[in-house]
């Protein structure tokens, strides 16, 4: 169910796990900001011995880019996965507002978070960003609208 008629909502509540499918890290208190970036490189374009041109297609690459707390106390934490295990392709599942109900979740490269904050007394926080791998928002974004049918299908199938 989204927050207005016409679908639109703010950040947060949400939730955000990182980590193997049976082992997921529940992120998401310890996110600041989160987004799913797009980023769209256009096709270079090439000229013929003849006079015709051609452009090669666009390419686009998607990341999963924020800021988070960094809980560098926890030797099961979210740094220590980051640190321990990057490079590593893992699952990933991102609802950036509850009431919205749109869910993306694919999987995503593990880069280090980094260790330290930009003033005394500040907490310790790091900027992210995880190349999302073979992702493709067609199969991998289920939207709100599409959440709240599913969940009316089920408790009307259920009260028969």
């Amino acid at each position: 169910m989204s927050t207005t008629t016409d679908g639109t909502g703010t950040l947060g509540p949400g939730l955000l796990t990182i980590g193997q499918t049976a082992t997921p890290i529940d992120v998401s208190c310890l996110v600041n900001n989160a987004a799913i970036v797009p980023d769209i490189s256009e096709g270079d374009t090439k000229t013929m011995l003849c006079g015709t041109s051609k452009r090669s297609a666009d390419t686009i690459t998607w990341a999963l880019e924020g800021n988070v707390d960094v809980d560098a106390g926890l030797a099961a934490g979210f740094f220590a996965l980051t640190w321990e295990h990057f490079g590593e392709i893992v699952d990933f599942e991102f609802t950036p507002s509850t009431a919205v109900g749109t869910v993306v979740s694919g999987r995503l490269k593990l880069a280090p978070l980094q260790l330290g904050a930009d003033n005394y007394g500040d907490f310790l926080n790091s900027d992210f960003s995880f190349g999302l791998d073979n992702f493709d928002p067609a199969t991998s974004v289920v939207y709100g609208d599409t959440v709240a049918l599913a969940v009316a299908a089920a408790t009307t199938t259920k009260a028969k």
